[in-house]
């Protein structure tokens, strides 16, 4: 499947047009919009991957695209927050341990810092469960968005426990995890040299990027729940045979 990711983007007819387009965008952004347009790209990815359609998009219908990519950028947003909130509740936590627990020696004191430093430590570790849980659950929610278009869909708690609960879904994850790292390699090879290595590493992050999405979007194919379709009604009265 790392062969087939790496070869999708590149199989394209306008590959090189929307690599380039790619990592401009990626270039352009830190001014938010041109970041929130490549989560557009990759949702499209997402959907037309898990529909069987393996022929890579092309970046157009700019304001649709813009749409997808918002609604990628609240499901990542929300995902990274979580944790972060975990972390803060950690910091907030050692600054009252600080303040609180008092200077003067005393066992009082050292039982009340040993306190302090268990809850931080037992925080800290939650926190980055929950890290990791969120790097694991995210592109399962961002291909449920793609594929039905529901912003709600990426938070369906219950709905995506059954997807990232499956072993093809691990899988995948991991593949599309190992297809990132080598093109963070790659990045960090490129950046020896300044500047241009840089900017190139945009545009190897962004196939990267690209590559990584097909491998999620072949494994949504295969893992996403079934909605249930309501039956259709029986007639009432049969055509005579």
């Amino acid at each position: 499947m790392i062969s087939a990711s790496l070869d999708y983007l590149r199989d394209g007819d306008d590959a090189v047009v929307t690599v380039l387009i790619g990592g401009v965008l990626l270039l352009a952004s830190p001014l938010i919009v041109p970041s929130i347009l490549v989560l557009g790209y990759v949702s499209r990815v997402l959907r037309l991957t898990a529909d069987g359609d393996d022929e890579p998009p092309v970046f157009d219908e700019w304001g649709d695209l813009l749409v997808e990519g918002a609604k990628a950028f609240a499901v990542t947003l929300v995902y990274s927050l979580v944790p972060l909130a975990v972390f803060a509740v950690a910091a907030v936590v050692t600054v009252g341990a600080f303040v609180v627990v008092p200077g003067g020696g005393g066992s009082g004191t050292f039982l009340g810092s040993f306190v302090a430093g268990v809850l931080v430590l037992v925080i800290g570790i939650a926190g980055l469960a929950v890290s990791l849980v969120g790097l694991y659950v995210t592109p399962a929610a961002l291909a449920a968005v793609a594929d039905s278009g529901r912003l709600g869909d990426g938070f369906a708690v219950g709905t995506l426990w059954t997807v990232v609960s499956k072993r093809a879904y691990a899988t995948g994850w991991l593949t599309a995890a190992a297809v990132v790292l080598a093109g963070a390699l790659a990045i960090g090879v490129l950046s020896v040299v300044p500047v241009l290595g840089t900017i190139a590493g945009l545009f190897v992050q962004f196939y990267a990027l690209v590559a990584a999405a097909a491998v999620i979007g072949w494994t949504w194919a295969d893992v996403r729940p079934v909605s249930a379709e309501p039956a259709e009604s029986e007639p009432a009265e049969r055509p005579a045979v």
